[in-house]
């Protein structure tokens, strides 16, 4: 199967719980050992889709394709889902008083022993979950759990695997470990992936490709780059971070606050105003200036500047964004 080849598709999926729309005529492509995120807010239709895909859940109209295939009804299933598709949910369904080690076996018990054991090593390595391979799965960590999950649902060595907010509630210690465990995961096991989620700096740091949904429609997809760089509109540039508007009604440009560079010089600039407001995000200072009509904020690693001190900003032309 090659990389640009289509594993999963929906195809003028729509859904309505009563008679509430949830999704709208979706239409969207998961791609060979791609990990593709679908970002939108809460109430976005985000999971609604993915168990429609996971075939727990019927579409209203359109198709679910697999491989090239119809996949069949729901309705028409004595068991739903679909062996080669796995549905990672947010409360992991893990055995609470069995091991880690136990949770991803149980998920090979019908296999030789010594399959099972190399396998189930070979899970732990991948998931990093050697040092707790003895715990039981009711003492882990948010991360851990989702990591075991995560594990023993490709002890089942699915085509697809789909994960329903796999960062929610995680601080960014264990976001990171989870990312780079999905990704190893992913690269060794050759697994295409879509997980959900409404933090855009997730799906920024973690996917090949991005699928804005809002109000049940999907609005852009794209790499993150076109998606941050080039968003289809107010809503997914202010969606997938800091932005400044600048202009008016009629013409209207945006600018990410990185383009933005303070000058001495007031004849270089393009705008002048007064420092606002400083706050340090960590790696970097976010200053935030204005000039009465516009407000604009700038990223820097340090800071020069003070409160009520006035500034001369100036950016490239090829950075401003129309929408």
């Amino acid at each position: 199967m090659t990389k640009d080849q289509t594993v999963l598709r929906a195809d003028q999926v729509s859904k309505q719980f009563g008679s509430q729309p949830v999704l709208s005529n979706i239409n969207l492509e998961l791609r060979a050992g791609e990990l593709l995120a679908i970002l939108g807010e809460s109430g976005s239709g985000k999971s609604t889709l993915l168990r429609i895909f996971a075939r727990f859940l019927d579409a209203d109209q359109g198709k679910i394709i697999f491989n090239g295939e119809e996949l069949k009804s729901v309705r028409g299933e004595l068991i739903p889902g679909h062996e080669s598709i796995r549905l990672i949910h947010q409360e992991f369904e893990l055995f609470p008083n069995q091991t880690v080690e136990e949770n991803i076996a149980y998920s090979l018990r019908f296999y030789d022993a010594a399959y099972r054991k190399d396998s189930v090593e070979e899970l732990l390595e991948v998931a990093g979950l050697g040092y707790v391979r003895n715990q039981k799965a009711k003492l882990l960590s948010g991360g851990e759990k989702q990591r075991t999950a995560i594990a023993k649902a490709l002890a089942e060595q699915p085509e697809v695997l789909l994960l329903d907010e796999p960062f929610a509630h995680l601080d960014n210690q264990n976001r990171r470990v989870l990312g780079h465990a999905i990704e190893k995961m992913r690269n060794e096991q050759k697994t295409s992936c879509i997980f959900v989620t409404h933090e855009s700096s997730d799906a920024l740091a973690w996917s090949d490709r991005i699928a804005v949904l809002r109000n049940g429609e999907i609005i852009q997809v794209g790499t993150p780059e076109e998606v941050y760089n080039k968003p289809a509109n107010s809503y997914v540039a202010e969606l997938t971070g800091g932005i400044n508007w600048l202009g008016n009604a009629e013409k209207r440009f945006f600018i990410r606050p990185e383009k933005i560079k303070p000058t001495k010089y007031a004849e270089k600039s393009k705008w002048k105003g007064k420092v606002e407001a400083i706050r340090f995000h960590g790696n970097y200072w976010e200053i935030r200036c204005t000039n009465g009509a516009e407000t604009l904020s700038f990223y820097r690693n340090k800071v020069n500047v003070e409160v009520g001190q006035e500034v001369f900003l100036t950016y490239a032309a090829k950075d401003l964004g129309r929408i």
